[in-house]
């Protein structure tokens, strides 16, 4: 299934469930689910697409979601525990030693996974549940764009965030943020060559 889902390809139905084991039932409503959440485009006639963002699309994603973990660092940084802070130290212990042997897979699980710490710390179900839309959609572009070899520039990033959270320093914490989600579509934007 891994190249069949590259953006743009159309997703064969016969395919998904030769390979996967699943019923035809079951991939519809799948499949719907992922239109709604914008990784799957269905074009009436021809069949569903495995979704390929616009330069439109790409800025769009990215400007909401700059707004949104904006006002969600300052309550996560109002609200993070100690046990939280744990977690996202074991995070950044798992992304220095990603730097020796950096595979993009493992970064964008790292990466998503890092930044949902930061998003559940805010204890706010409306960031949770739009971010959590839109952190998908970026792990998406990543995983298919970023052409990166190495997450060190990120793991600066990202320690300089839990560093602000670490400190319940916002204002530094919503600059780190900010330079992150701007290197990440830099990143997309580049290979993409948008």
């Amino acid at each position: 299934i891994g190249k069949s889902m590259f953006p743009g390809n159309r997703i064969i139905e016969d395919d998904i469930i030769r390979e996967t084991g699943t019923s035809r039932t079951s991939i519809r409503p799948a499949l719907l689910r992922l239109k709604y959440e914008g990784l799957v485009e269905m074009i009436p006639n021809r069949g569903a697409f495995v979704a390929k963002p616009s330069e439109e699309d790409l800025r769009q994603v990215y400007r909401v979601r700059e707004v949104l973990e904006h006002g969600m660092l300052e309550d996560a940084i109002r609200h993070r525990t100690e046990a939280q802070l744990r977690a996202m130290e074991e995070n950044l212990k798992a992304q220095e030693v990603l730097t020796q042997h950096y595979s993009r897979q493992e970064y964008v699980t790292l990466n998503h996974t890092f930044h949902w710490l930061v998003v559940e710390a805010s204890a706010n179900k409306y960031y949770e549940k739009y971010l959590n839309e839109l952190q998908n959609k970026v792990a998406t572009y990543l995983l298919f764009w970023d052409t990166s070899t190495t997450n060190s520039l990120s793991l600066d990033l990202h320690l300089r965030i839990f560093e602000a959270f670490r400190d319940r320093d916002e204002q530094k914490g919503v600059l780190a943020l900010m330079e992150d989600l701007q290197l990440a579509e830099e990143c997309v934007r580049e290979s993409q060559q948008l």
